[in-house]
């Protein structure tokens, strides 16, 4: 075992941490993480009404739907979070395509104000306002092309403008105004190649940009995400990165998010205009999966770990660790384990710490699909403790506690053997420091 950890570390490790700093998708992980003031005001806005405010919400199916508070908050409360639902989720892939525009620029010293707006320009010039037909594709819809039209954008615009095609203007000028100026000719190129394609595209394929490449490429992907084997090996890979000192869950951020948190967002939408299971077209796994019944006490199920440690352990300072790591793997934080105890790099610990997060993430996706569990409809901090996040995340299915309980369970039996493991580990460790003793 020993000798397979260090050939993956001499060999894998480097290649995954190269492409974990990859530009593009350091770009892509960074915008994400600058939206999240807006995700999270939007989903507690949309979390609030679901639970309270509105006629569907859990407190309306205990006390019904015409009791007296349920249509007073309906009519006076509910409107306030649609509006901040609104100016948030409605619009998060304009917000996104800016973000984008403004990492990549500022991650190589270019004007990143300027190349934010000239990708958010290029991505209103290529369609995302849509017609009465399409709608527009300002929400979560329009993901995957705000992240195509603000890596292409910013990339032509900082081309251009390392090419040195700019005006220029005296030194007297105010700051700001050069910079205006100076970003005139490389945002018509920016601006001017998004016009192109959504005129051949309007012209040649009779639709636009958006609903030929929604249509052929995004729900392709989509639709790929929901397969159980997609599931699996992220579930696996997020540990096995961890396991090397790598930050899994930030590594694959740029792929997961596009890709399940679009669903997750879809969900939410969906959930609002009347559909409630998997049959209604809600997806069975979105981005808030893995924190409901997968990161259970953080990466690897660790909560698992903890308490088994806390019951069954014989090292004294194991025990010390996870008294400490028990606080916070509640609100999904076990860096104190993982390095701690630790977990990175100890051979004890490998097999059930990359295998414990697919199994839970397989039982989770069929519950979920069967109906045993709830969908996920909102999207809650991932801090939230577990069981309480299932709870929420699916608007109150009790199924969903049930399956988050039932992962903490197995979880606690797949890291036990491996606990008893170390005790023996421990004691032969003792025995021989007392041979050298005597």
């Amino acid at each position: 075992m020993n000798a397979f950890i260090n050939w993956l570390d001499l060999h894998f490790v480097p290649i995954a941490a190269k492409i974990g700093s990859q530009k593009y998708l350091v770009a892509i992980r960074d915008a994400f993480a600058s939206l999240m003031p807006i995700v999270l005001v939007g989903a507690f806005a949309v979390l609030l009404n679901n639970v309270f405010f509105v006629p569907w919400s859990l407190l309306a199916g205990y006390i019904g739907e015409g009791h007296r508070f349920i249509v007073w908050a309906y009519a006076h409360i509910a409107p306030l979070f649609d509006y901040l639902s609104a100016g948030t989720l409605s619009l998060i892939s304009l917000y996104l395509v800016f973000a984008i525009g403004y990492q990549r620029a500022s991650s190589e010293d270019h004007d990143a104000l300027s190349t934010a707006v000239i990708a958010a320009a290029s991505f209103i010039v290529v369609g995302a306002l849509g017609n009465a037909d399409t709608g527009n594709f300002l929400d979560a819809k329009g993901m995957f092309i705000a992240l195509i039209v603000g890596l292409v954008a910013s990339g032509i615009y900082m081309k251009i403008t390392d090419n040195g095609w700019v005006i220029k203007l005296p030194d007297s000028v105010p700051p700001a105004v050069g910079k205006g100026f100076s970003a005139v000719i490389p945002g018509a190129f920016a601006i001017g190649f998004w016009g192109i394609v959504a005129y051949c595209f309007s012209a040649f394929a009779g639709e636009t940009f958006f609903v030929w490449f929604q249509a052929t490429i995004a729900n392709s992907l989509l639709g790929l995400s929901q397969g159980i084997g997609s599931i699996l090996i992220i579930s696996f890979l997020v540990p096995f990165l961890w396991f090397f000192g790598l930050h899994g869950a930030n590594l694959l951020e740029a792929v997961l998010n596009p890709i399940y948190g679009q669903l997750g967002l879809n969900n939410i939408d969906m959930y609002t205009n009347g559909a409630r299971t998997v049959a209604d077209g809600l997806s069975v796994w979105v981005r808030g999966s893995w924190d409901a019944y997968v990161y259970l006490g953080g990466s690897g199920g660790t909560i698992g770990l903890v308490l088994a440690i806390l019951f069954f352990s014989k090292v004294k300072q194991d025990k010390e660790i996870a008294k400490l790591s028990l606080p916070t793997g509640v609100f999904m934080i076990n860096e104190p384990v993982l390095f701690g105890l630790p977990v990175v790099l100890n051979p004890i610990y490998f097999i059930p710490f990359v295998l414990n997060q697919p199994i839970l993430a397989g039982i989770a996706y069929v519950a979920t699909s069967v109906g045993f569990a709830g969908p996920i409809v909102n999207q809650v901090p991932w801090t939230t403790p577990p069981v309480l996040n299932a709870f929420l995340s699916t608007n109150g299915s009790i199924g969903a506690v049930v399956i988050a309980l039932v992962n903490i369970a197995i979880g606690f039996l797949i890291y036990l053997p491996f606990v008893y493991m170390g005790n023996k580990q421990e004691e032969k460790r003792l025995a021989e420091e007392a041979n050298i003793n005597a």
